[in-house]
């Protein structure tokens, strides 16, 4: 079978400024030269039908229309000249999500919001875990964040805790389980040696 390489018009279209238009088919002929990113074997992308319905998982955000390449025009560039950097991506610290999770906040927390990448479970059957927090305050000194993963709206396996510092708060967790046994995940505050807090943020539907 022939594979047919993309046709810069195609994708860009032809109503581009000069300026633009030789950005973009500079970054379009790397990619071309670069070939197709390594893909992860299928059995460690596969997750069970059970688990993306019970933790409302969706796959990660679709590519985005034509239109929209001009405006990552910088981003695209960038990918073709590092696309060696997603080679091993785990080795410099890169993340490949298989599955996303969004969570609201509570009436606790009405401006919180957060966003779990679900990673490929390896072997020993960790899942690990990228969740970016916005909104939530600092906590007063020996206070945290807690991750857990929910029976019945209830606190029922950690996935870690976190502090914050700012806006927007991104961290690496693990979920060490059988996502099959869950229902979804929340997020508490707590402080040692007491029972978890209100739930501030949750994937439960508003």
């Amino acid at each position: 079978m022939t594979t047919r390489v993309p046709d810069f018009d195609d994708l860009i279209g032809t109503d581009l400024p000069a300026a633009d238009r030789r950005r973009l088919k500079e970054a379009h002929d790397l990619l071309l030269r670069a070939g197709p990113l390594p893909e992860l074997p299928a059995s460690l992308l596969r997750l069970t039908e059970t688990a993306l319905r019970r933790l409302r998982l969706v796959p990660p955000p679709a590519r985005r229309p034509r239109r929209a390449v001009v405006a990552v025009a910088a981003a695209v560039a960038a990918i073709a000249l590092a696309a060696g950097y997603f080679a091993a991506d785990h080795r410099r610290g890169g993340f490949r999500a298989a599955a996303v999770v969004e969570m609201h906040g509570t009436a606790a927390a009405p401006i919180a919001s957060a966003t779990i990448r679900l990673g490929s479970r390896d072997r020993a059957g960790n899942w690990p875990m990228l969740v970016s927090v916005k909104g939530l305050p600092p906590l007063p000194r020996g206070g945290y964040y807690q991750v857990y993963l929910t029976k019945d709206g209830r606190p029922a396996a950690s996935c870690g805790t976190f502090n914050v510092d700012g806006e927007t708060t991104v961290v690496r967790l693990n979920a060490p389980y059988d996502l099959d046994e869950y229902r979804g995940w929340i997020i508490t505050r707590r402080r040692p040696s007491q029972p978890p807090g209100p739930t501030l943020l949750t994937t439960s539907p508003a």
